[in-house]
């Protein structure tokens, strides 16, 4: 008995990852779409093992609740992917109407869960990773950074004060920030709904990819942010909120004291203690590049996330260096992730072309 349920439970394991292969690289979008996701989710494994390095070499501890709840993210979206694999590879060939409308349900629901548990996790180590940068209580840079806007030639203060005097204009700027997420949500579901699986392996490949860059700039070039420095007047800015800005500076300072406080999800604003480079304006390019060839999607995500990257300014608090560092980041990577689409083409058209000589 055991040496026949040995062979049977090998089989079923190498069936197991097989299946959990395919789904983490989305191999239904092809040999670019696999290398993409690769790429992310070789970023997500690296900044794992600095988290847990780092971390193990500190006295900065991650809350027991937060460890669940990565365990239970990781479990319970392994495990719906998975059954939306097995279920779609179970009506595959399908053709009736009820079983091929399945089988779509069935890989729409495994796509999005696959996205979802990646950014879930690329979230969290970069959290992890902010909160260490943070503990580290680098000297703040702030100074050089308010520098680098000198030396443009803009004026942050009077900006601020500008936009603030008018209603319509700080209404919208408010609304462009607040609204982010929903752009990020929306970007990430119209990709998996629409079966754009290369274009869904891109868009995860460009967000790991400026994470790194958000990590080296929160340990690099550590910023309190523009208020903070700055400290203008109430009524120069009081229509995007009195906090606008420094509603994440206390936390940022515990993490920099000598006792700073556990790396805790469900803290308030713990998502947003980077300053350089910014990360609205990194969000802000990469939706808009990938909603970038329907006009229906392109369109009112260029008007959206044009005005939250100027919102940046005033509602986030952040210095014009800190956008200008953000969009060459971007544009690195966006570059970066066209050259490695241009190799898996150019092999794709040789395999392809060498199977035609032989056939």
């Amino acid at each position: 008995m055991n040496a026949c349920s040995t062979p049977t439970l090998n089989s079923s394991l190498r069936f197991l990852i097989t299946i959990t292969g395919q789904v983490a690289l989305l191999a239904r979008g092809g040999a670019a779409a696999s290398g993409l996701m690769k790429l992310a989710w070789s970023v997500i494994i690296g900044m794992a093992i600095v988290d847990l390095v780092w971390i193990a070499m500190t006295d900065l501890q991650l809350a027991p609740s937060s460890s669940t709840a990565i365990v239970r993210v990781i479990s319970f979206s392994l495990f719906a992917a998975l059954l939306c694999e097995l279920i779609s590879q179970r009506l595959q060939g399908k053709t009736d109407p009820i079983g091929r409308l399945l089988k779509l349900i069935a890989d729409c629901l495994g796509t999005v869960t696959v996205a979802m548990v990646a950014f879930a996790l690329l979230a969290a180590v970069v959290i992890i990773f902010c909160c260490l940068a943070a503990s580290a209580a680098l000297p703040l840079q702030d100074l050089r950074l308010a520098a680098l806007d000198a030396s443009l030639g803009f004026d942050w203060k009077s900006f601020v004060a500008w936009a603030n005097s008018n209603d319509l204009i700080s209404r919208a700027l408010l609304r462009a920030y607040q609204n982010t997420g929903h752009v990020l949500l929306f970007t990430m579901l119209w990709l998996c709904l629409s079966n754009r699986l290369e274009r869904l392996a891109e868009f995860m490949a460009l967000l790991c990819l400026t994470s790194i860059s958000i990590a080296a700039g929160m340990l690099i070039l550590p910023g309190a942010g523009a208020y903070a420095l700055h400290q203008p007047a109430l009524e120069t800015f009081g229509n995007f909120g009195a906090d606008a800005g420094t509603w994440w500076y206390q936390l940022l300072m515990q993490f920099r004291s000598a006792q700073p406080p556990l790396i805790d999800f469900d803290t308030p604003n713990i998502n947003c203690l980077v300053t350089f480079p910014s990360g609205h304006t990194i969000l802000g390019v990469v939706t808009t590049y990938a909603l970038r060839d329907r006009l229906y999607t392109f369109v009112p995500a260029l008007l959206i996330n044009g005005v939250m990257i100027i919102s940046t300014l005033p509602v986030g608090g952040h210095y014009l260096a800190d956008l200008i560092a953000s969009g060459v980041v971007t544009a690195l990577s966006i570059a970066f992730v066209r050259s490695m689409k241009r190799v898996h083409s150019r092999t794709s058209q040789s395999g392809g072309n060498a199977l035609a000589g032989a056939i």
